[in-house]
């Protein structure tokens, strides 16, 4: 069975939910004191706090997890709709000199869009709700300790991810279709994520290829929703202009996807050397047993009085054993 080790000898850092949600605050304090930077950072700590708490929800069906997701929702849409244009901002810049003239009414348009995304990202960081979110940071800092960082539970979890994530994968390698890209997308995305947050010493060893499938893919995704914003824009007089945005200037999507096949397809594959370091055979079961007891302690009201329920059964079933019981004990 293949053993994950960090890159280093030092046990890596475990940046779990409390550090994300930590970060949150501090970085909304930057955007709403500069009001011009650290908008990409905010956006990247609100990711990771939504994507743990979305996983933490298939353990612990405590309602702080969605609300903590609620709270966040809007502040996450706008800086999320910025972030797209000011992407397309970006990769308009980089046509080439002919394709320069077709380029400038999106170029326009995508400045007058920035324009009014940043002040609505804005509005909505000025109006979100601290004391919520440090009340919330508080109580899912206790119940994020039922799945404990690098333990069985967290690798089963992990391993439910990795294998819903390949189908989808292997969709977009076959047919290329920007849908069944961006769904892979989605879900390798993800993985980091949760990599990062449950299993840090996979993490540590797995960064730099999970790094890189996500950026390729979300190369895609950014260079086709240039090419569907570009496709809905009326150019004027050009005609053509709308079909020549089908293939945005300078886009380098063909090259990303065939990087993208040859990191994920063969005896070399990625995702062969990821789902290596997660559980197999014996292993399987037991992480599939961590993880419902990690759901049963979630789900128990009174888990002083269970722990101690269940030391008394334990200690009747030994003396019950202990004087030839067992037999009886066992049919009944």
């Amino acid at each position: 069975m293949a053993t994950v080790t960090p890159l280093s000898g030092v046990r890596p850092e475990h940046r779990g939910l409390s550090f994300w949600m930590g970060r949150v605050a501090a970085e909304l304090k930057n955007v709403r004191s500069s009001r011009t930077r650290c908008r990409h950072d905010l956006r990247v700590a609100i990711r990771r706090c939504r994507s743990l708490a979305a996983v933490m929800e298939e353990v612990d069906p405590d309602p702080a997890w969605p609300e903590m997701r609620k709270v966040a929702r809007k502040l996450f849409r706008s800086l999320g709709a910025l972030r797209d244009a000011q992407v397309m901002d970006e990769w308009v810049k980089k046509a080439g000199p002919g394709d320069r003239p077709r380029s400038r009414p999106l170029a326009s348009n995508l400045r007058i869009q920035n324009g009014g995304l940043r002040e609505t990202a804005l509005r909505a960081a000025e109006k979100f709700d601290e004391k919520s979110w440090k009340r919330l940071e508080h109580a899912l800092r206790q119940r994020s300790r039922f799945v404990p960082g690098g333990s069985l539970a967290a690798e089963c979890l992990a391993l439910e991810r990795f294998e819903s994530a390949p189908g989808t994968s292997r969709q977009s390698i076959t047919h290329g279709e920007s849908q069944a890209v961006a769904c892979a997308a989605h879900r390798i995305e993800a993985l980091p994520l949760y990599v990062e947050g449950f299993l840090p010493e996979h993490y540590a060893a797995w960064s730099e290829s999970l790094k890189r499938v996500q950026d390729l893919l979300g190369e895609v995704h950014d260079l086709d929703v240039l090419s569907d914003h570009g496709a809905e824009i009326r150019f004027g007089g050009y005609r053509r202009s709308r079909r020549a945005w089908k293939k945005p200037p300078g886009t380098n999507a063909t090259h990303a996807l065939k990087t993208y096949r040859q990191l994920t397809l063969g005896r070399t594959s990625l995702w062969n050397e990821w789902r290596a370091g997660l559980p197999a055979n014996g292993r399987i079961e037991a992480a599939a047993m961590a993880r419902l007891r990690a759901t049963a302690r979630a789900t128990d009201l009174r888990p002083r009085r269970t722990s101690q329920i269940s030391r008394v059964a334990v200690a009747l079933f030994e003396r019950f054993k202990a004087r030839g019981f067992c037999s009886c004990v066992s049919r009944c």
